[in-house]
């Protein structure tokens, strides 16, 4: 029971979201898109345009066409929350785990090798005969680490193993993601190495939609503001706050893209990835074909983990 409470709790945010584009996408299709599809809107003489209302002109006999748009931005978007919120972040490689268990047995054998020589000749006081398997045992495990951190190697205690550079354990995950950006309560999963292309497509066509829809309802904001509907106003104040929202978190994130930093690093102020060009840090992230940028397929990643 406490399980199944735990998962409903964490997928909670998840619907959330869902339901808040759902929520604003029936309104807009309720009160612009099939009014105006349907004929039901009155057609305005030349004569009484203002400014506000100049985009019903624009957009005259145009529905058709910005229901197309608006329905290709929400299957871009909805297919991107599919691979975000169920794409991998980035294991530790299983090949890199046994490199790094090569390295530690030979550190190890070295060591056994000196603790028996010291035993053989009676000359060392550290690595005396008195020492016992299991101190024997400790003292190669703190030797290996040390020998280990030598090299810039990292250890994590959650996991009880070595992991790569800019990885980070995940304490609601329960695991070492590779370049963990941050753990999003919102999509129910981390932002790693290998979704994080995909996040930030997700909020870009979040954007795009969300203006899309500004542009396209501006009069209808304009009849709303001056309105005494007070739900309306609400509901106008909202959707700006968040639209303004999601500007202020895409340039958050492309600033980071750029500058090679992730989330986690700029809150702790750590030491971040080489230093790379803007562009090269763009195309490490979204890879080089234009057309792979602004669609949710994933690039050829080049993982750096030493």
């Amino acid at each position: 029971m406490k399980q199944k409470l735990l998962y409903i709790g964490t997928a909670l945010p998840l619907v959330i979201l869902i339901c808040i584009v759902g929520f604003i996408y029936g309104v807009y299709v309720h009160t612009f898109l099939l009014p105006r599809l349907h004929g039901e809107h009155p057609h305005l003489p030349i004569k009484q345009i203002t400014l506000i209302e100049l985009n019903d002109y624009v957009f005259e006999g145009k529905y058709a066409l910005i229901a197309a748009i608006l329905h290709y931005f929400l299957l871009v978007f909805f297919i991107t929350l599919y691979r975000v919120v169920n794409t991998n972040p980035g294991h530790v490689p299983t090949q890199w785990l046994q490199k790094i268990n090569s390295e530690i047995q030979q550190y190890i054998q070295t060591e056994n090798n000196l603790i028996k020589k010291s035993q053989n000749s009676h000359t060392s006081t550290s690595f005396s005969s008195e020492i016992d398997e299991e101190q024997r045992q400790q003292l190669n495990l703190r030797a290996k680490i040390e020998l280990i951190d030598k090299q810039g190697r990292r250890f994590c205690k959650n996991c009880s193993a070595f992991k790569p550079k800019r990885c980070h354990h995940c304490r609601q995950c329960k695991t070492c993601w590779l370049k963990m950006d941050h753990h999003c309560q919102w999509l129910n999963n981390c932002i790693g190495l290998m979704n994080y292309k995909f996040f930030i497509n997700l909020l870009v066509y979040g954007c795009l939609t969300l203006g899309f829809i500004i542009v396209t309802y501006s009069r209808t904001y304009y009849e709303t503001l001056y309105s005494h509907a007070s739900d309306g106003k609400l509901f106008l104040v909202s959707f700006i706050l968040l639209y303004v929202s999601f500007l202020g978190i895409n340039n958050q994130f492309i600033r980071a893209i750029l500058s090679n930093i992730t989330t986690l690093e700029f809150c702790e102020a750590k030491e971040t990835g080489p230093s790379k060009s803007a562009y090269e840090n763009f195309t490490d992230v979204f890879g080089h074909s234009p057309l792979v940028w602004v669609l949710p397929i994933q690039p050829d990643i080049e993982i750096d983990l030493d």
